[in-house]
């Protein structure tokens, strides 16, 4: 049964068609994502499915609960972050309360009524998950980085968590059909690969429309593709998706020239024959020609080609971070970083949100306070992209802000446009219109004015499209300069970076190799000794990690059956409590040994959740 029905949807943007006739039927419990170029519609798609764009022809359809994620969230709770979240369920709350007004009527007053309502409310709140809501709370805050600001005012939180905490809410609600848009944005690996597993745990369905090609390849199993007005379904994730594509592509090309060449042999003979002894067969050949229509190739390619010039060779010794510290008061972000770039290198700077990945690469522009000791080599100019386009001005057109940092000519300055993506009117438009995809092509473009032979990147793929995302890889991939850059796109990574560095409050992890590696590296260290430390470290030390994760292994055993054993009690007692009629001092006492065995209860089932996480 569909939970999403659109049929023969018609969007205009100012007075032109933005697509038209896009029908899509979205299953319950059906995991799909939906893709296409910069500017296709996904999103106004997705707020025509929701009523919140009008459509000039068609209709769409949600059947059961919908919860949306916009790009850029409105968060306008009052109070601290867990009250914040908590109330999503204010269902349970009620229930919550509606069942200490109950005890409190039993306390005082008599009658079987209030001992029916009491135990017909409890099974459904219990049923509802009401006993384990705070530490589920806690296990999405938890999820999505937001553990340490559960207490923290939200009108304090940065855009970025509230985008965070925007999600929370969502997830806790729990309905039946998830739409996200861009839900990646704002997280770093960790909360992302959480998000992952937990998306895919998760009973309803969802319909995402993201640029992250790993996160899509775990998370959906069908995929839309938005694309010039039309839109089309494949079985499979992204990955899969993309080789049909491809195909399809291959496929479509050759029967476009096997058709193309029958119709140049067709008119050919036609021509030759129209007045000869022939000419009954050429009207019948004509006649044929009219019913053949040449196949329209599509082409996803824009025309575009990004190119990243280094201005110039550097020396071999790029940059030095010598015990570089970096604190705001009386918190210290993080000390003792050590990091020595040579010509050539292509190094990520990963770590959790909130460690100072930005706020590093400022102090190596001069932009940020540090102590430490940070050296530039010979000859080396830094070119720095950031992920807020704050070096993009507020007002002009986008051949305004190539003219303000150029001597090209306008011309020039056109065709260098047109190589990111900007042709004809574009390149007329006011910066304050662009979406977050033209303002990234646009910084990609004054990037490579700069012609910078040490880059410094700020999630560089930030709310590009696939195509353009794959131009950025190939031209970073032939730079022969330095990269230094922050992303949290593992597709990126795995494409671009020689080198993992992991910030930590203590220092750096520097890793040679791609990101896939560096996770494998990492799980392994998760699950025994690591490699470092086994140099190290005598035998002694693996036994005693070893024992570690036996220990842990054997108390999550007796946490499950510690629960199951409350779980038992707990029925056996509410059926007892069931039965009792006018013996209200053997009712008090039932009831309360119900409570605290719910609290025991409640108590291994959050240090269960947690050890599973």
């Amino acid at each position: 049964m569909s939970i999403l029905v659109c049929r023969n949807c018609g969007v205009d943007i100012s007075g032109e068609p933005l697509f038209r006739q896009v029908s899509l039927a979205l299953e319950k419990g059906e995991k799909a994502a939906l893709v296409g170029p910069n500017g296709a519609g996904k999103t106004t798609l997705l707020r025509a499915c929701l009523g919140d764009v009008r459509l000039e022809s068609g209709e769409a359809q949600i059947f059961g609960t919908c919860g949306y994620l916009p790009q850029t969230p409105i968060v306008e709770d009052e109070g601290n972050v867990f009250e914040c979240v908590i109330q999503e369920r204010a269902d349970l709350l009620q229930m919550q309360e509606q069942l200490r007004e109950l005890e409190g009527k039993m306390a005082s007053a008599t009658g079987d009524k209030v001992m029916e309502q009491y135990a017909a409310l409890t099974e459904a709140f219990e049923r509802q998950g009401g006993y384990a809501l705070e530490a589920l709370v806690r296990r999405i805050l938890a999820g999505l980085g937001l553990e340490g600001e559960m207490n923290s005012q939200v009108a304090r939180l940065s855009g970025g968590q509230k985008t965070r905490l925007a999600l929370c809410k969502l997830l806790l609600r729990g309905p039946e059909l998830l739409i996200l848009d861009e839900p990646t944005n704002h997280l770093d690996i960790a909360a992302i690969e959480w998000l992952e597993g937990y998306l895919r745990d998760y009973s309803g369905a969802l319909l995402i429309v993201s640029h992250d090609r790993y996160f899509l390849d775990r998370t959906v199993s069908r995929v839309f593709c938005l694309e010039n007005g039309e839109i089309k379904g494949y079985t499979g994730n992204y990955s899969e998706y993309e080789l049909l594509r491809a195909i399809e592509a291959k496929t479509t090309a050759r029967e476009a020239e096997r058709l193309a060449k029958k119709i140049a042999k067709l008119e050919e003979y036609v021509r030759r024959n129209k007045a000869g002894v022939n000419s009954k067969q050429a009207r019948g050949r004509e006649s044929q020609l009219q019913k053949l229509k040449p196949i329209q190739v599509s082409k996803a390619d824009r025309g575009m080609s990004i190119s990243m010039g280094s201005g110039g060779r550097s020396g071999n010794r790029v940059l030095a971070l010598e015990d570089l510290a970096i604190s705001f008061g009386t918190r210290t972000l993080f000390a003792n970083v050590q990091l020595d770039l040579r010509r050539g290198d292509r190094v990520a700077l990963l770590g959790k949100n909130g460690i100072g990945k930005t706020t590093l690469l400022k102090a190596i522009l001069e932009q940020a306070p540090y102590q430490g000791r940070i050296r530039l080599g010979a000859n080396v100019k830094i070119a720095y992209y950031s992920q807020e386009h704050e070096d993009l001005g507020t007002s002009g057109t986008v051949m305004d802000e190539i003219r303000n940092v150029s001597k090209l000519k306008d011309p020039e300055i056109r065709n260098l446009l047109a190589r990111y993506g900007f042709r004809k009117e574009e390149v007329f438009k006011q910066i304050s219109v662009l979406s977050g995809g033209e303002k990234s092509r646009l910084a990609l473009c004054k990037l490579f004015l700069e012609q910078g032979n040490l880059l410094l990147l700020d999630e560089p793929t930030n709310h590009l499209d696939a195509e353009t995302r794959g131009l950025l890889e190939e031209a970073l991939q032939e730079y022969d300069g330095t990269v230094l850059a922050v992303s949290h796109d593992r597709y990126f990574l795995d494409k671009v970076v020689t080198k993992i560095a992991e910030l930590t409050p203590e220092g750096l992890l520097l890793f040679e190799g791609d990101y896939t590696g560096f996770k494998e590296y990492k799980q392994q260290e998760e699950m025994s000794v690591s490699p470092l430390e086994q140099t190290v470290k005598q035998s002694s030390s693996d036994q005693q990690e070893s024992r570690q994760l036996a220990r842990e292994k054997k108390r999550m055993k007796q946490l499950e059956a510690e629960i199951e054993e409350l779980e038992n009690a707990l029925e056996a007692l509410e059926a007892e409590l069931s039965q009792v009629n006018t013996n209200y001092e053997l009712a008090m006492k039932l009831h309360e040994e119900c409570e605290e065995i719910k609290k025991r209860r409640d108590l291994a089932l959050e240090e269960w959740i947690a050890g599973n996480d």
